[in-house]
C-alpha cells in the first residue's frame, strides 16, 4: 500500500508551517506564537477570545489527529477508521451517549463559556482551512477532518475520563459474588487498610475498620439474579504534593507531582502557554479542550490534580417487559424508556444497526432489554446537563487559593484531589467534583432499579467536600489514597489505592531540608517497593527446592528492594510474586475468573488485584491459610512459586541470571493509534520500547498486567514542579514530546530527559521566551469587509 521511503518523505511534508504569518477569520487582534526549543507554543493574544482561538489553532497544528481520534472514539465512530476490531468499543461508547451529553453541557454553560468553546473551535477549523498539509494519518486512512464543533472538546474530555470511574469494579464484584460468595469476596476484596496514610490531616493514618461491607454483600447476593452475569461486556494512579514555605529554601511553597496513565501517542497532555490581558497561564491541556483544567499556574496560583477514586457511577438492574421492551418497571409502574436507533459504520465491513435504551437511571450498557433485563449506568458526568466547563475560565483568573477553590464550585467529573499554592504563601487541598449521596448498597454492586430504594439523594454539598488550608505539618501528599478518616460524614468510595506510594512520597518530602524545585526530582525518582520488603522478609522462611531457587533466594535476600532497571532482583521478585498470585487466583476463583483477573481488561479488575496482593501479604505474615488449598502452607507455596518463577525466566530470558535485568522486560511499548489497523507502518509510527525502573507500588510508576509480564501499561505521563518563589524556576517533562506528528523533531525529543527522571525549565518569562525561540508565527485578523 505504501512505499516506506516515500512514506518517510510524506511524514516530513505533513508538518505544519510554524513560521511567518497567517490570517485567521475570527481574530480581533494580532496574536504572537513563539515556540521554544522543545516546540512548545507560547501564545500572546490581545483578548480572552483571541487567546482561546489561538489555543485551538496551535493545538490543532500539533495534535489534530489526536483530537480526531478522541472525537471519533467518544462518538462511537472509531470503527470507521480501525475496522471490525473497534466495533465493541464503538457499541459501548454509543450506549454511553457522550455526544448527546456534551451537547447538553454546552447549552447549559454560561454565555462566556460558550464563547470560549466557540472560539477554540474556530481556531481548530482555521487550521483545517489554512494549513497547506494535514497530519499524515489522514492520508493513511483516507479521512478528511470534519469541522470541529464547540462541544467536541467536551466529548474529548468525557471519553478521556468515563472509564476512570468505579462502575467496572461493581460489575467485577458481581461476577465474583456469583462464584465465591459474600464471605470470601469480603476477605479478598476489602476496602482501605487500617494503618495507611490519609491525605488530611497530613501524616495521620486511617484508624477505622477495614471496610469489608459483608452485610451489604449478603444483601446484594439476595437481590441479584445470580443466574445471569452482570457487566460482562464491559493501574491507574498519580502522585502530587505541596510544601509550605516553612519547608522550602525560598520561604515560598513548592507544588509538584505526576500523572499516571497509559502512554498514548501522542501523550494525553499537551504543554502550552496562553497569555492575554486577563491571565497568563502555562501548563498542560487536553488537546481539544480549552484552558488548563488539570495542571498549570498563572501569576498568582498553581494547581494540580490526582484521581480521588471517588464513587460517582452506579449500576441499576432494570426489568423490561418481555413483550414490549420499550417499557421498564419502576415502583409498580411500567415507564417508557427513551429508545434510539443508530448505525455503526465499519471500515472494510458492513453497517451495523444498534438499539439503545435509556431509563431514568441512565443508558443500558449491558444486557438485552428485549430479553427482559439490562444494566443501566448512572454517572454524574452524563446524568443531565452540567455547566462544569464554566470552571475553566474562572480558574485561569484566580489570584489566590480561596478564589481558586471557589472557581471549582461547578466542577463535576472526574473527582480529583486538587492541590494548590499561591504567591501569598498559602497551600491547600480540596476534593473537587460531584459525589452523589445514596445507599451503601450502591457502593458495592449493581442494585435493583425497580424498587426505588437506591435513588440518589442529591450530592455532597460543595462546602462540605473535604478541604484544608495551611496544615500545621506544612505539606499535603496525595497518591490516590484515602482522603479522610471514618469521622467524615459522607461516603466517598471503597476503592482507594494502597498507601505504599504515599508513604514513600511523604518519607522523601520530610527528608529534604530547605527544598527547591530541583529537589522534587528526588521524590519523583523514588523506586523502593514497600511490598517487596514484606516479601523478602517472608523469604527467610522459605526453603528453596533446587539450585536455581537457591541462587534466586540468595540474590533477593541481599537486595535493597529498589526497583532499578539495571538490576536482576526486581525481575526475580516480580516473577515470584506474580506466580504466587496466580496460584491464589486459581484456587479461589477457578480457571475462568482467574484468567480474567490475571489479565485485567478494566480498572475494576486492576483494583481487585491490588487489594488481593495486600491481603496475601497480610496472610503470609500472620500465617492465615484461608486463601490456600486445604493442608497447604505459605512457605511451601512460596517455595514452589519461586522455583516456577525461575523456570519461567530461564525460558523467556535465557540461562544466564545476570541477563535478567528489570529494564530488559519492564518496558513501555507505546503504539500509535493506527498501528494495529495498519501494522506495516508500525515500525515508523511507533517509538522504540522504553526500559523503565519502578513498578505499580513505587512513586516512580510502571504498572503492568501479570499475564503480559512486565510490559508497562501505566506510567508517569507528565512530571512537574511549580516554584511559587520564582515562576522561572518551574520544571516539567513528558515521556515523548510536544508534537503529535511522527515526522517532527519534537515527536519524542523529551524521552531521554523523562526516562532519566529529569525535568527541563517551564518557560514563563516573555523576554527569555522570545530571545530563545525556535520559531515565531503571527496570527493576523482577517480584514473586515
Amino acid at each position: 500500500m505504501f512505499s516506506l521511503e516515500d512514506f518517510r518523505e510524506d511524514l516530513r511534508a505533513a508538518l505544519p508551517e510554524l513560521n511567518g504569518s497567517v490570517t485567521l477569520k475570527g481574530l480581533s487582534g494580532r496574536v504572537e506564537v513563539h515556540r521554544d526549543s522543545l516546540g512548545i507554543p507560547h501564545v500572546r493574544a490581545p483578548s480572552q477570545r483571541d487567546a482561546y482561538l489561538a489555543q485551538g489553532f496551535v493545538t490543532a497544528q500539533d495534535r489534530l489527529w489526536q483530537m480526531e481520534y478522541d472525537r471519533l472514539r467518544g462518538c462511537g465512530r472509531w470503527a470507521e477508521v480501525a475496522g471490525p476490531n473497534a466495533v465493541a468499543g464503538d457499541k459501548l461508547m454509543r450506549k454511553f451517549r457522550l455526544e448527546a451529553s456534551a451537547r447538553a453541557d454546552y447549552l447549559a454553560s454560561a454565555a462566556s463559556t460558550r464563547e470560549m468553546l466557540d472560539a477554540y473551535a474556530e481556531g481548530v477549523n482555521a487550521l483545517i482551512k489554512t494549513s497547506r498539509s494535514l497530519p499524515i494519518e489522514y492520508r493513511i486512512t483516507g479521512l478528511r477532518p470534519e469541522p470541529w464543533q464547540p462541544w467536541d472538546g467536551l466529548i474529548v474530555f468525557k471519553v478521556r475520563h468515563i472509564l476512570m470511574g468505579v462502575f467496572e469494579a461493581k460489575t467485577w464484584r458481581a461476577q465474583l459474588l456469583q462464584k465465591i460468595g459474600p464471605e470470601k469476596l469480603a476477605d479478598m476484596f476489602p476496602g482501605y487498610q487500617p494503618g495507611q496514610l490519609l491525605i488530611m490531616p497530613p501524616g495521620e493514618t486511617y484508624a477505622g475498620p477495614r471496610d469489608e461491607s459483608l452485610e451489604e454483600l449478603r444483601a446484594g447476593a439476595a437481590a441479584l439474579n445470580l443466574g445471569k452475569e452482570s457487566g460482562n461486556e464491559t493501574g491507574l494512579g498519580s502522585n502530587s504534593w505541596v510544601l509550605s514555605g516553612s519547608r522550602t529554601a525560598s520561604g515560598k511553597p513548592l507544588l509538584a507531582g505526576d500523572s499516571h496513565r497509559a502512554l498514548g501517542i501522542p501523550n494525553v497532555y499537551y504543554q502550552n502557554h496562553l497569555a492575554c490581558p486577563d491571565f497568563d497561564v502555562v501548563g498542560l491541556s487536553i488537546p481539544g479542550v480549552p484552558g488548563f483544567p488539570h495542571f498549570g499556574h498563572n501569576n498568582w496560583v498553581a494547581w494540580c490534580i490526582t484521581h480521588l477514586s471517588a464513587d460517582y457511577q452506579d449500576l441499576y438492574i432494570e426489568h423490561f417487559k418481555t413483550n414490549d421492551s420499550d417499557r421498564y418497571r419502576y415502583r409498580n409502574r411500567w415507564l417508557r424508556a427513551e429508545v434510539y436507533e443508530e448505525t455503526i459504520r465499519v471500515r472494510d465491513g458492513g453497517d451495523l444497526p444498534l438499539r439503545i435504551w435509556v431509563t431514568r437511571h441512565g443508558p443500558i450498557i449491558s444486557g438485552d432489554p428485549e430479553e427482559g433485563t439490562g444494566l443501566a449506568l448512572k454517572y454524574t458526568g452524563t446524568a443531565g446537563a452540567k455547566a462544569w466547563a464554566d470552571t475553566i475560565p474562572a480558574m485561569l483568573m484566580s489570584r489566590n487559593c480561596d478564589e481558586l477553590t471557589e472557581s471549582m464550585r461547578g466542577w463535576v467529573d472526574p473527582c480529583n484531589n486538587f492541590l494548590m499554592a499561591d504567591v501569598h504563601g498559602n497551600i491547600g487541598y480540596m476534593s473537587r467534583g460531584e459525589i452523589p449521596i445514596r445507599s451503601q448498597a450502591n457502593a458495592l454492586l449493581p442494585v435493583p432499579g425497580w424498587t426505588g430504594e437506591h435513588e440518589w439523594q442529591g450530592s455532597i454539598p460543595f462546602e462540605e467536600l473535604p478541604r484544608s488550608m495551611n496544615p500545621e505539618p506544612g505539606y499535603f501528599a496525595t497518591c490516590n489514597n484515602r482522603p479522610v478518616g471514618e469521622d467524615y460524614p459522607y461516603y466517598i468510595s471503597l476503592d482507594f489505592a494502597p498507601g505504599y506510594r504515599v508513604e514513600r512520597v511523604t518519607r522523601a518530602l520530610l527528608a529534604i531540608e530547605d527544598a527547591t524545585a530541583a529537589d522534587m526530582a528526588r521524590v519523583h525518582s523514588d523506586r523502593l517497593s514497600i511490598p517487596a520488603r514484606s516479601y523478602i522478609e517472608f523469604l527467610r522462611r522459605v526453603e528453596p527446592l533446587d539450585r536455581g531457587s537457591t541462587q534466586a533466594r540468595e540474590r533477593l535476600l541481599r537486595w535493597s528492594c529498589q526497583m532499578d532497571a539495571d538490576q536482576v532482583e526486581p525481575t526475580i521478585y516480580s516473577s515470584w510474586r506474580d506466580t504466587l498470585l496466580l496460584e491464589i487466583l486459581k484456587h479461589n476463583l477457578g480457571e475462568k475468573l482467574a484468567a480474567l483477573a490475571w489479565n485485567p481488561s478494566n480498572r475494576g479488575q486492576g483494583i481487585f488485584l491490588a487489594r488481593l496482593e495486600g491481603r496475601i501479604m497480610e496472610h503470609m505474615a500472620s500465617g492465615d491459610t484461608s486463601l490456600l488449598p486445604p493442608g497447604q502452607t505459605w512457605p511451601a507455596l512460596a517455595s514452589r512459586a519461586l522455583a516456577a518463577a525461575v523456570v519461567r525466566l530461564r525460558g523467556e530470558l535465557g540461562e544466564d541470571m545476570e541477563q535478567w535485568r528489570w529494564g530488559r522486560v519492564h518496558q513501555a511499548r507505546p503504539k500509535h493509534t493506527l498501528s494495529d489497523a495498519f501494522p506495516e507502518l508500525g515500525g515508523i509510527l511507533d517509538p522504540p520500547p522504553i526500559p523503565l525502573a519502578g513498578d505499580a507500588d513505587t512513586p516512580l510508576a510502571g504498572s503492568y498486567a501479570p499475564a503480559n509480564f512486565a510490559t508497562v501499561g501505566s506510567l508517569s505521563v507528565v512530571r512537574y514542579a511549580f516554584d511559587l518563589a520564582d515562576w522561572n524556576n518551574c520544571l516539567w517533562a513528558v515521556p515523548l514530546g510536544s508534537s503529535g506528528h511522527p515526522g517532527s523533531p519534537h515527536y519524542q525529543d523529551q524521552l531521554e530527559t523523562w526516562r532519566r527522571v529529569e525535568m527541563t525549565p517551564m518557560l514563563y518569562d516573555w523576554d527569555e521566551i522570545t530571545a530563545n525561540e525556535e520559531s515565531r508565527q503571527i496570527l493576523k485578523p482577517a480584514q473586515s469587509t
